[in-house]
């Protein structure tokens, strides 16, 4: 291993800590640019003159594979970059099967002062774009793929403003295809799907656009180009104006035979793509330029591609479960606290949880967990339960278990099982739970409206929750309360601590959707760096409502008038997780018995990226 070997063209640079990989790498770049090594101590002859707005914003670029959050995806992913003094749609192939190891130049780099992966390029129809390697088919039976990426244009307007009107396009991702086979037989020359940044079209200026092939015609065949099937081959979907000034959040999901696509963790978009079913398919994120005159550049805060069996819509292995049953009275012995059951993987004392699991409690009749029908069921009678500690309440309710493979533990003493908004652990930044549920049976009590929390987010040893979703009835909307504030270490906000009795004034709630019981239904959670991001709706999309809080600014639409998140919650130093399940928000008492809660989801989903 050497100290560093620089590796300088005219217009790029490479950087690598292994002359091995460095020699390869020129190997691959030698077709593109002049070079000129320079070794040991890094000092520069041949009078090289660095590249213009290298690293803009900010001027320390260096290996994205040398940052924990994009190790994944780069490690199942080649490069392909163009020459931009080259002809238009020229391209090499740079990185290839993963092995990026302290890879970077102009046109992908790491920048520093932002802590985002860039992407640079200039010249008509030429790109800088990280391909997946998997070719995978879009129709695979119980098999879902899933790429994740929050996208920051940065400069798209200057970028674009000196190009002819109708050449005022760049692409930031793509599914595209290699062929019917491996060798690349049957390829046609157009994705499936790209996500562009459009300067103008139909009026409308500077919006995101999803461009869908509707159909598998190769319109590169010039008798083909002037039939019916190539003139209307693209549907054009407007995803609604660009904020240049925050990233935004696209979610690209392939499940057999369907494709949907999320902005800012709302569905815009879902089309059955059986018709693409015989090619198979890639993903690619970066830049493509579909302009003249000018230079694009975008940043990823965050990358991702995932892919899952979809027998399941949730992955019980993330969870614990905390149920109404007291130690003594499930495990015979242990205490009077809640009883917790925990996955195999964490090779405990406990009863196991799992997808077989059915928790049934004889002596109150019920079963608290089980999983039916393809959704799991939680339930509580309200007639009988052991409370958990800090908390009146009974519950039959998952908590995230973060990481806990990795780590090799299911321990919640520490806060290693809990995330961090910017997760130094495992380069995630942005932390997602999304569920469908249904309410199928509530206790119908005189004076008691049937209060329960069916999702939360928690800080570790905080007392006051961040975020929790409360349905209070078919005719009522639901309420997600949130703290302005609290307390670490398990304060609570009584005399004699800070800030009281201003404390007393932490809670507040925001209206959500109505949706009756029977009614399937669903909320999504979503936290970064900037701030929360609340959604209800109704499965079909329907009864959408959103709300945005971000840390440290103030919001007006809530219950209890203006509040401010305090930036205190994004501190490095406090960790999170997840529940999800029922947590009903009054005590039980003898008198209730036989009176239940009985909720169903058909998935949870956790994402952090």
């Amino acid at each position: 291993m050497s100290r560093g070997i620089v590796a300088r063209g005219n217009n790029a640079f490479f950087v690598f800590k292994d002359e091995k990989v460095m020699r390869n790498k020129l190997t691959l770049a030698s077709t593109l640019l002049p070079l000129v090594i320079i070794s040991g101590c890094g000092s520069e002859s041949g009078g090289y003159t660095p590249p213009p707005n290298i690293g803009e914003p900010g001027s320390d670029p260096s290996a994205p594979n040398s940052y924990v959050k994009y190790q994944n995806v780069l490690s199942q992913s080649s490069l392909q970059v163009s020459d931009p003094f080259g002809e238009p749609g020229n391209k090499e192939t740079l990185v290839k099967n993963g092995q990026f190891a302290d890879f970077y130049n102009d046109h992908f780099y790491y920048d520093q002062s932002v802590e985002n992966l860039t992407f640079a390029m200039s010249g008509y129809s030429n790109r800088s774009e990280v391909r997946v390697d998997e070719n995978f088919d879009t129709s695979e039976v119980g098999v879902q793929r899933v790429l994740n990426a929050s996208i920051l244009p940065i400069g798209v307007e200057s970028s674009l403003a000196n190009s002819p009107a109708d050449k005022d396009t760049i692409t930031y991702l793509q599914i595209h295809n290699k062929g019917t086979d491996e060798s690349g037989t049957g390829y046609i020359p157009h994705p499936l799907l790209r996500i562009v940044y459009e300067q103008e079209r139909d009026g409308l200026i500077g919006h995101y656009w999803a461009v869908l092939k509707t159909n598998a015609v190769d319109c590169s065949d010039p008798v083909k180009s002037e039939t019916d099937d190539c003139k209307y081959a693209y549907e054009r979907i407007d995803l609604g104006k660009a904020d240049l000034d925050r990233a935004t959040d696209f979610k690209l999901e392939v499940r057999e035979g369907k494709l949907s696509i999320d902005k800012d963790n709302i569905r815009e978009v879902e089309r059955d793509i059986t018709y693409w079913s015989h090619l198979l398919s890639y993903f690619k994120f970066g830049l493509y330029n579909q302009f003249e005159n000018g230079e694009a550049k975008v940043q990823f805060p965050s990358v991702s591609m995932n892919k899952s069996d979809t027998d399941k819509n949730w992955d019980i292995d993330q969870w614990k479960i905390t149920i109404p049953a007291s130690k003594d009275d499930w495990y015979g012995s242990g205490g009077t606290s809640a009883a917790e059951l925990e996955p195999a993987h964490c090779h405990s004392s406990k009863d196991t949880l799992s997808n077989d699991s059915r928790l049934w409690f004889s002596p109150a009749g019920i079963s608290f967990f089980d999983v039916s029908d393809g959704r799991m069921h939680f339930r509580a009678d309200m007639g009988y339960g052991t409370t958990t500690e800090n908390s009146n309440y009974i519950r039959s309710e998952l908590r995230e278990l973060f990481n806990a493979q990795a780590l090799n533990t299911c321990s919640t003493s520490r806060d290693n099982t809990s995330w961090k908004i910017h997760d130094k652990a495992t380069g995630t930044t942005k932390h997602t739970l999304s569920s469908t549920l249904n309410v199928e049976g509530y206790p119908d009590i005189q004076g008691q409206d049937p209060k329960v929390i069916v999702g939360q987010v928690h800080g570790w040893k905080i007392k006051q929750a961040l975020v929790k979703v409360q349905w209070e009835g078919d005719n009522k909307p639901v309420r997600v309360i949130l703290n302005q504030d609290f307390y670490k270490d398990n304060q609570s906000c009584s005399s004699g601590t800070p800030d009281y009795p201003q404390c007393q004034d932490w809670p507040f709630s925001v209206n959500m959707g109505t949706y009756a019981s029977g009614e399937d239904w669903q909320y999504t959670i979503s936290i970064d760096e900037g701030g929360i991001r609340l959604i209800t709706q109704s499965e079909d999309g329907s009864n959408r409502v959103s709300h945005y809080l971000e840390w440290g600014k103030l919001y007006f639409d809530t219950n209890n008038g203006t509040v401010e998140m305090s930036k205190n919650w994004a501190d490095d130093d406090v960790a999170y997780y997840f529940k999800a399940g029922i947590y009903p928000q009054f005590r039980p008492d003898n008198a209730y018995k036989g009176k239940v809660f009985d909720v169903s989801f058909k998935d949870v989903m956790i994402s952090h990226y």
